[in-house]
């Protein structure tokens, strides 16, 4: 046992470059007795189980993780899958964006035709850092004629900006509280030729990560005021045509609706909204796609009444209406007339003649037309197509089906209107087909809805008045807005910062905006985390954003993550009740006896604590300590 000396290891170090593994093998073999048998078993099966991975190309990301689980499992890993058990991507962005990038080098990599090239492709992944001017250089001589595929694969990895002026940013150096970090900045910004390399070289110079809550970073990331820019870019280009609406693109069920949703509201309106409407939101299974985007376009509001034509939604305070306004009112009215008059109902691709509804329920027709202008909704479904009975019993009777086309049946036509799933929430026409039964009193104070119908100029947005007490106050404020994007109706409020999609960014990346004085500006991108659906087990998946259960814990998933309550769930029927069960995490016990935590809030009992507060760590008294 050693006991004058401690022996520190670093496993990341030692996984993720061969040269350290050797130099510290030698080093161990100095100053460590060979006759410590358990230490050199220990160290054997350790570095046993480090080899499994050594191929890996992942490997060299294994000193990015920010926790310990996570360098523990990368040291481990033998592909990107055992990651997930030990590391969270939104805890974890430059890691997994390292992995990424590893993994788009081995695909570049594996185009080269010479050894020499390959070589050569694979410097420029070695680590997460800039490739080099060399590395740049070597990989365009070994590859340009041989192996030509590998260079047009690597372009956006070799890509550098060229920086000028960058000794007019020396200021900034003296904003580090680290000396280390501000004499490496200096050295920086005064001999490096790209803003890669810059960054680069401060990152190992001590100054960290680039993070924009640090004020030295801040600092670089200022624009500057004395460069003019002469071409501005476009709103579009910018902000997109609507960037409201693409943000329910991820709802889409298919690949091809959120690829074509994606298309028609960040550049291609004129030319997609046309197919994407009839390909995507006219089908019943893009419920969820359907319902965000009229949750952005006319969102739910309270209450209905004054309507002169859809008489049977008023006096409704209590209920969830899109748009009952005097426009859809009208609407309405003229659906019906024309219902009337042409004989003729228009579906997408199909017009259907219809006998005479002012004989074939008419009633139920007035309410059909009436529902869809007004769109009622629920705080459980935001759904806007009619229920399967109605449609089925209104087309088998009211449609003069000798002139239909025999391929056409009540089925058929009703797949294209109302969902045939009985899960799928639809809107009962029940509730509409007579006036309201409780005549409500006109609240006095109690309820009220200041912004409702949207009572400001095209360019302001309507906020609650807060501070007005009584009536001799307006109990709504306009203030300025800016609009999200060339044809959206969705405005924020003055200062208001925004999450939209970055330009000409096909993996859906986001930038964070602010609305100045009816523009979008100052620009910053944030870290892109892909939105993918999570694996639950058995080959299902769960939709990113979707919540479910998994025996007594509520889950949600998040970019591939699934982020579950720690409860520890009771033991199954088959065992029986059992008395050790405390339904408490981990089943502690129920004690109660309460601690203050590091971070400085207070937990029942130590227990708990330990869930919450990040451990000490290992053992600072064992003679070997493993460093991940």
């Amino acid at each position: 046992m050693v006991t004058d000396s401690t022996c520190e290891i670093s496993l990341v170090e030692i996984a993720s470059d061969a040269n350290v593994k050797n130099n510290t093998l030698q080093e161990i073999q100095t100053y460590c007795s060979s006759q410590l048998n358990s230490f050199w078993e220990c160290l054997n099966a350790t570095f046993k189980e480090i080899a499994r991975g050594e191929s890996w190309s992942g490997r060299v990301c294994c000193t990015l993780p920010l926790s310990e689980t996570c360098k523990r499992s990368c040291v481990t890993a033998t592909s990107e899958y055992d990651l997930y058990q030990g590391c969270r991507q939104s805890d974890e962005i430059d890691f997994f964006s390292c992995i990424d990038k590893q993994n788009q080098g081995e695909s570049c990599c594996s185009h080269a035709r010479t050894n020499d090239c390959r070589y050569a492709c694979r410097e420029i992944f070695k680590n997460h850092l800039t490739p080099s001017k060399i590395q740049r250089n070597q990989v365009i001589t070994q590859c340009e004629y041989s192996s030509p595929k590998v260079l047009n694969c690597i372009k956006n990895f070799t890509k550098v900006t060229p920086a000028t002026n960058l000794h007019k940013q020396i200021h900034c150096c003296d904003k580090s509280n680290k000396s280390k970090c501000r004499e490496a900045c200096k050295n920086a910004l005064l001999t490096t030729v790209t803003h890669q390399e810059a960054i680069d070289m401060l990152e190992l110079g001590g100054c960290g990560l680039p993070l924009l809550q640090d004020q030295f970073w801040q600092c670089f990331f200022k624009s500057d005021d004395t460069v003019a820019t002469s071409v501005e870019v476009s709103r579009i280009e910018k902000v997109g045509m609507d960037s409201a609406k693409w943000h329910c693109c991820q709802k889409a069920t298919t690949t091809h609706c959120k690829r074509l949703c994606s298309k028609t509201f960040r550049k291609d309106w004129s030319t997609s909204w046309e197919q994407f409407h009839l390909k995507c939101l006219s089908q019943v299974t893009e419920e969820s796609l359907r319902n965000c985007i009229d949750e952005v376009e006319e969102p739910c509001e309270l209450g209905c009444d004054g309507l002169s034509f859809c008489t049977n939604f008023n006096n409704r305070p209590t209920e969830l209406f899109r748009s009952c306004t005097p426009q859809a009112d009208e609407a309405a009215r003229n659906d019906v007339t024309i219902w009337n008059s042409q004989n003729d109902l228009s579906l997408p691709g199909l017009n259907l003649p219809l006998k005479n509804i002012s004989e074939c329920s008419p009633n139920t027709w007035k309410t059909v037309a009436c529902t869809l202008h007004i769109k009622p909704c629920s705080r459980h479904s935001h759904a806007n197509q009619i229920c399967r009975d109605i449609c089925l019993d209104i087309i088998s009777l009211c449609i003069d089906w000798t002139t239909v086309p025999l391929e056409h049946t009540p089925e058929s036509i009703c797949d294209k209107l109302s969902p045939e799933h009985p899960d799928v929430s639809c809107i009962s026409l029940q509730n509409y087909l007579r006036p309201a039964d409780n005549v409500y009193q006109t609240p006095s104070g109690q309820v009220s809805s200041p912004c409702k119908g949207d009572p400001c100029a095209t360019d302001q947005v309507c906020i609650v008045n807060r501070n007005c007490v009584g009536s001799s106050c307006s109990p709504y404020k306009c203030v300025p807005g800016c609009k999200l994007g060339e044809v959206s109706e969705y405005m924020v409020p003055d200062g208001t910062f925004v999450r939209i999609p970055m330009p000409n960014n096909p993996k859906g990346c986001l930038q964070i905006c602010k609305c100045n004085k009816g523009r979008i500006e100052s620009c910053q991108p944030l870290l892109c985390v892909p939105l993918n659906p999570c694996v639950v087990g058995n080959g299902e998946y769960k939709e990113h954003g979707s919540v479910y259960t998994k025996e007594c814990n509520t889950c949600t998933c998040y970019a591939e993550e699934n982020i579950c309550t720690k409860k520890q769930c009771q033991a199954n029927s088959v065992t029986g009740n059992d008395s050790t069960f405390t339904t408490l995490p981990c089943n502690y016990p129920p004690h109660y006896i309460p601690v203050c935590g590091r971070n400085g809030n207070t937990y029942p009992s130590s227990s708990l604590a330990n869930i919450n507060v990040i451990p000490l760590g290992l053992n600072e008294e064992a003679t070997l300590i493993l460093e991940f």
